[in-house]
């Protein structure tokens, strides 16, 4: 399976099991293919599927925090956290206590953090997972307004109001085999032989 990153607003869906999470360890650099090719160009921003809220840190110490874990210099790591605490909309929470946040704030402290080395494309692994429609609105909103800043984006979802803006890119993986790359607007309009792609375009037309 050969999958390559670009700055398309990808959105990344398949079958439980089908090996979601495994491609973007891959693609993060945490597993190594055994068959394959895995490529990408510039910084990525990772964020798992749950961001843990680090007990005795503040928003902005743990966004801090994740700069230097990047590798930014010390002298960069403040405004750096700075901007992405804003891109995020979580400046007026910077003194709250991180175990403090909701849902949606907290999933958008981890792109927040993802954010902090400030890379040319993020990879989220269900960042809208078991949110409410308000906090699934939220990170939506922030997604929208990196695509347009020009960040690359790749988020892994399960929830069918995820495939739309800004995801212009759609991956479907069937049992680790990359079934389907194309737009989102391709992936409705054809008509797809019979199978996983086809049962899924189906099931999220009816959505």
């Amino acid at each position: 399976m050969s999958v390559a990153l670009d700055q398309r607003p990808t959105v990344l869906i398949g079958p439980n099991g089908a090996g979601k999470s495994t491609l973007l360890r891959l693609l993060t650099g945490q597993l190594r293919p055994t068959t394959g090719t895995v490529s990408q160009t510039g910084r990525i921003g990772w964020s798992p599927q749950h961001t843990p809220a680090l007990p005795g840190f503040t928003v902005g110490e743990q966004v801090r925090y994740a700069t230097w874990l990047a590798g930014v210099r010390a002298d960069d790591a403040v405004p750096a956290g700075t901007r992405a605490l804003a891109r995020t909309d979580l400046t007026e929470l910077t003194d709250r206590p991180a175990t403090r946040l909701s849902g949606g704030e907290l999933a958008r402290l981890g792109i927040a953090c993802a954010l902090a080395s400030e890379p040319n494309v993020l990879l989220l692994d269900e960042p809208t997972a078991s949110l409410d429609p308000l906090a699934r609105r939220s990170v939506r909103t922030v997604l929208r307004a990196l695509a347009e800043q020009g960040v690359g984006i790749l988020v892994s979802s399960h929830t069918a109001s995820d495939i739309g803006a800004p995801f212009t890119r759609l991956l479907v993986l069937d049992r680790g085999r990359l079934a389907f790359d194309g737009s989102v607007r391709d992936f409705f309009a054809a008509e797809h032989p019979s199978g996983v792609v086809a049962d899924l375009a189906q099931a999220l037309r009816e959505r």
